[in-house]
C-alpha cells in the first residue's frame, strides 16, 4: 500500500489549474467544519448528560468522603452542563474540617473536587479551634483531638495571639515554665498557662520582654519550688512577685 502525504506546497503548486486550487482549498474548509461540527455535537449531547460519578482526592484524615459527597449530591443531581462548580466547592469548603477545596468537570460525566484538611493547631475558647494557619473553625465536640495548647482572644486576635504562643513556646521550652496556654483579654491583658499549672501574668506589655526574668532569676529562684507557685506574677518592671499553692504563705517579691 503507498501512502499520499500532501503538504501545504501540494495544496498550492503553481503547475495546478485555479479552478483545482480553489476545489480543494473548499474541501479543506469543508472537512475543518466537518471536524468542528463533530466536536461540537459530542460537546452538546455530554453536556445534557447527568452527572454519572463523583470523585474525590485529598488525603483525609478527619474528613470523611460521605460527608463530602452528601453536601455535593444536592449540588450535582443534575445535568453536566448545568453544574455549578463554585456552588460545590463553597458547599465542600463549608464542612468544618475542610481548608480549602477546588472542583472541575471531568468529561464525560463526573465532577473531580480536590480537598485539603485542616490542621489542628490549638484549642480557641470553650468548643473552637485554629488550625495550622489560625483560622478559628468549630468541629463536634468528640472530633476535638487531645493535647492541643489552649489559646483564646478577643475576635480577630487570633493570628496575634497564635505568633505569640509559638515565639513564647519555643523560647520557654527547656525551662521551668514550658507554656500549654496562652490568652489575651480585651483589655489587652497577656495570661500563660504552663503544663504544670502555673499561671504567667505578664499585663499589658510584650510577653515576649519578660522571657530573660523567666529564664533567669525566676528559673533559678522557683526551679526546685515549682510544684508549690500558684502564679508568677511578671508586671514590675524590674521584678516578679510569686503566688504560691499554699494560702497561708503570702506572695513573695523578687527583683532582678
Amino acid at each position: 500500500m503507498t501512502a499520499l502525504t500532501m503538504t501545504a506546497d501540494d495544496l498550492f503548486d503553481e503547475s495546478q489549474s485555479p479552478v483545482r486550487r480553489q476545489l480543494m482549498l473548499l474541501a479543506g474548509v469543508a472537512a475543518l467544519v466537518t471536524v468542528i461540527g463533530a466536536g461540537w455535537g459530542a460537546l452538546s449531547i455530554g453536556s445534557s448528560t447527568p452527572v454519572a460519578r463523583i470523585q474525590i482526592e485529598g488525603r483525609l484524615q478527619r474528613l470523611k468522603s460521605g460527608d463530602i459527597e452528601a453536601v455535593m449530591r444536592p449540588l450535582v443531581d443534575r445535568r453536566f452542563g448545568d453544574l455549578d462548580l463554585d456552588a460545590v466547592k463553597h458547599a465542600v469548603e463549608a464542612l468544618p474540617w475542610t481548608s480549602r477545596a477546588s472542583a472541575e468537570r471531568v468529561w464525560p460525566a463526573t465532577v473531580r473536587v480536590r480537598v485539603w484538611e485542616r490542621v489542628p493547631f490549638a484549642r480557641w475558647g470553650d468548643k473552637s479551634l485554629l488550625d495550622s494557619d489560625a483560622r478559628v473553625f468549630t468541629p463536634p465536640a468528640n472530633e476535638i483531638p487531645d493535647g492541643l495548647p489552649q489559646l483564646a482572644g478577643p475576635e480577630g486576635k487570633e493570628q496575634d495571639v497564635a505568633q505569640m504562643f509559638r515565639a513564647l513556646s519555643a523560647a520557654l521550652a527547656a525551662s521551668a515554665f514550658p507554656l500549654q496556654g496562652l490568652t489575651q483579654d480585651a483589655r489587652g491583658e497577656w495570661n500563660g498557662h504552663t503544663t504544670d499549672g502555673v499561671d504567667l501574668r505578664f499585663g499589658r506589655t510584650d510577653p515576649e520582654d519578660k522571657v530573660e526574668m523567666l529564664l533567669g532569676a525566676a528559673g533559678r529562684v522557683l526551679k526546685s519550688r515549682m510544684s508549690e507557685v500558684k502564679y508568677v506574677d511578671l508586671r514590675y518592671t524590674n521584678g516578679f512577685s510569686v503566688g504560691w499553692q499554699d494560702p497561708s504563705k503570702s506572695d513573695t517579691r523578687e527583683g532582678r
